[in-house]
């Protein structure tokens, strides 16, 4: 297996910074796809031009996607017709991991029922495995991947499997999924149904799993990658447990108030409005006396709550006297995630709805 480094960033806690634009300390950048990339028919803003002007910069670009079921070159048409040049091996998708999670622990020719879509069923017949529908087929492992229009049938048929001994394994958890309308349910709510009806739990083998991220880094050849996302929980986690550095970008799930609230194992590297966070340097964060600094913003945490200073004016972010709602710059979000992530005994209970302002074009 190629060996995999470290990005060169500073290394620089609780968040790294880049004093060239980040594509100058990578050579191959991961990408989660929905609200990172597009959403649903649309791309996201920005999206398109940062990625074609990484590529011509020499850094190869690899999407990694919890989607199960579109095959990869489903996906690479999809990101082709928004303007993005993509080939099939530049995608891995949960469908592929979680056919080598059972290809490694099941002969070939083993029968797997498949909840789900076109990308479950090719993944598994190329690693060997035969794709069932039917409990009656004695199948020895159930998958569960995203299809949106999966219905009650296709469940039963994996509850009955599963009752009859079958391993349940799950191509991920995601609760969610970000759509041009909102927030869908993800597989991981349609997996929740299965569940509950059997009293057993998946293993799941998508983000945050770190394989999923080894894999598509062994595919791209990368030396030093970073990871791209939007979802704390998922992205950011699972680059953390692959060892990789993240950049969580503010155009999808997640936004201020989840990263503050985020436990270490889901704290991200960098941050970005978008992807053109790809083109541009990443400011240092240090601490100044009792807080933190970033650029004119400065963070601290007084009486057990989260304070902001820039443009001359003091908010309460957390607390009893938190303000309501207060637009903040990035870097106001890069200080404060720094002073909120280093304090002890921080009350947020309550915080201020904030809104990060668009950068200037």
């Amino acid at each position: 297996m190629t060996e995999i480094h470290r990005s060169s960033l500073t290394g620089e806690s609780p968040l790294d910074s880049c004093e060239q634009p980040l594509i100058a300390c990578t050579d191959l950048v991961l990408l989660d796809l929905d609200g990172v990339v597009y959403r649903g028919p649309h791309a996201v803003a920005h999206a398109a031009e940062s990625l074609a002007t990484a590529r011509e910069r020499g850094v190869s670009l690899h999407y990694v996607t919890n989607n199960a079921g579109r095959p990869p070159q489903d996906v690479a048409d999809h990101l082709r017709d928004l303007g993005i040049p993509t080939l099939e091996n530049e995608v891995t998708t949960a469908a592929q991991a979680a056919a080598v999670l059972i290809a490694a622990d099941y002969p070939a020719g083993t029968k797997v029922l498949v909840v789900g879509g076109p990308g479950l069923f090719l993944a598994l017949e190329e690693a060997g495995m035969v794709p069932v529908t039917s409990a009656e087929d004695d199948p020895a492992v159930v998958v569960q991947g995203l299809s949106r229009t999966l219905a009650w049938p296709e469940l039963a048929e994996a509850a009955y499997a599963i009752g009859n001994g079958a391993e349940f394994i799950a191509s991920n958890l995601d609760s969610t999924l970000p759509t041009e309308r909102g927030m869908a349910p993800g597989n991981g709510s349609l997996v929740a149904a299965v569940a509950h009806a059997t009293g057993v739990r998946p293993r799941a083998t998508g983000k945050p799993e770190p394989e999923i991220f080894h894999q598509a880094a062994e595919r791209a050849g990368g030396r030093r990658p970073v990871m791209i996302g939007d979802r704390l929980d998922t992205d950011i986690a699972g680059a953390r447990a692959a060892g990789y550095p993240s950049m969580h970008v503010l155009t999808g799930v997640d936004g201020p108030r989840e990263l503050l609230r985020a436990g270490a194992h889901e704290r991200p590297t960098l941050l970005a409005h978008d992807l053109r966070g790809l083109l541009e340097p990443h400011p240092a964060v240090a601490p100044e006396g009792d807080s933190w600094r970033c650029r004119d913003a400065r963070a601290q945490v007084r009486d057990s709550r989260l304070e902001l200073t820039e443009n001359g004016l003091t908010t309460v972010i957390s607390g009893a006297d938190a303000a309501a709602e207060a637009t903040i710059s990035l870097d106001g979000l890069r200080a404060l995630l720094a002073a909120g992530w280093t304090a002890d005994g921080l009350d947020l209970a309550r915080l201020t709805d904030l809104h990060v302002a668009p950068e200037r074009a």
